[in-house]
């Protein structure tokens, strides 16, 4: 007598057949390009869940929607992440907790076969994630900065802007506390310019991560043509970003119904930089973030600074110029949690008198850094 199985009959929780036909119609729609504001989509499962919810339907597990992938040919394998340096844990991140604290900028740079080289600026604000991007045909100051102007006149105004070293917005390569024009366009609009230490990408890693998701999902999916071509593609990889790319960091809510209720404030449409004057040295604070060498040496504007080596030597610090007071000061935080302390102050004329902020252009602010307990510069 032949035994029995005990295998149920019914698997309860297979999934629906209808459910995996969505699962492989949102693949397949994804990876045809058909529909424009998924043209540049993710096509993992984190996508396609968000995707299924948005049309009405349950999705399954993440791990489920990856088998039913693997079952009908339809995974690619993850690229590798390259493994990123670590910085070390004094390195002073500014805090940005709420909307519009701080806006990420970088620029990547490609060329077109036949078309040339472009350079795509981009914007993000830390908080909710939220891009404003464009490309330009040369990386000059006045065309970043009608970049920063558009962007600011559409998502908002914000405390900080966290940025690298390039020659365009820090200033000349030889000229000693020589102020460029971006620096004045931010101090001119009550922004903080935050430098990071020079070739150091990890120190702004969320808009490195997002250039990669720009490199992959925008720039290697389509063979553009020239400019034009790469200008009429690039809102619909923006309208993803903002409103159908579920963020894992978050919870997989996308940029949109982070903070849902916040309003910015918006820089006058009717600003037009072609219509000011030279822009002066602003009353504000900007900020360099340096490794201190094994000297005790720090270089700020092309000029060296001395710190106590047997105190400083190998510290990462932030050296703030306040255009008020003519004075940089130097900070030190230990860790996240630290308070920060002075490390230094020294004189720092300009070659020309601070003027005063507009009032348009005051708000109430959050500091980006605890405040060290002597506080007098």
């Amino acid at each position: 007598m032949t035994s029995r199985s005990r295998a149920p009959k019914r698997v309860h929780n297979r999934t629906l057949p209808e459910v995996e036909q969505a699962v492989i119609r949102i693949r397949k729609l994804i990876m045809s390009g058909d529909d424009p504001e998924l043209r540049y989509a993710n096509r993992g499962a984190d996508t396609i869940a968000f995707e299924l919810e948005r049309g009405g339907i349950k999705p399954p597990s993440r791990a489920t929607i990856n088998r039913i992938l693997m079952r009908n040919d339809l995974s690619r394998p993850r690229p590798k992440k390259k493994r990123k340096r670590k910085l070390p844990e004094d390195y002073p991140w500014p805090k940005a907790e709420k909307p519009n604290q701080i806006h990420l900028f970088d620029f990547v740079s490609r060329v077109i076969v036949g078309g040339g080289r472009f350079y795509g600026c981009h914007l993000l604000d830390q908080a909710r994630r939220w891009p404003y991007l464009d490309v330009i045909e040369t990386k000059t100051a006045v065309l970043v900065s009608q970049f920063l102007i558009s962007a600011w006149q559409e998502i908002g105004l914000p405390v900080a802007l966290y940025m690298d070293n390039d020659v365009v917005w820090r200033g000349g390569s030889s000229g000693k506390r020589t102020l460029s024009s971006i620096v004045r366009l931010c101090l001119f609009f009550g922004i903080q310019a935050i430098f990071i230490p020079p070739y150091t990408p990890e120190a702004n890693p969320i808009i490195e991560s997002f250039n990669g998701v720009w490199d992959q999902n925008f720039w290697q999916r389509t063979e553009f043509q020239n400019l034009n071509h790469v200008q009429s593609e690039l809102p619909y990889f923006v309208q993803y970003c903002r409103y159908r790319r579920p963020l894992t960091a978050s919870d997989h809510q996308t940029a949109d119904q982070l903070f849902p209720d916040f309003q910015p404030a918006l820089l006058p449409v009717d600003f037009n930089l072609n219509l000011q004057d030279r822009l002066p040295i602003t009353v504000g604070e900007l900020h360099f973030i340096r490794f201190v060498s094994r000297d005790g040496t720090l270089i700020i504007l092309n000029e060296e600074w001395q710190l106590d080596p047997k105190l400083w030597s190998g510290k990462i610090i932030r050296a703030t110029v306040y255009t008020q007071q003519q004075r940089l000061t130097i900070f030190h935080q230990p860790n996240s949690t630290a308070t920060p302390v002075i490390a230094a102050s020294f004189d720092y004329p300009l070659k020309e008198k601070a003027a005063p902020l507009r009032p348009a252009f005051e708000r109430k602010t959050i500091p980006l850094w605890l405040l060290p307990k002597c506080f007098d510069c």
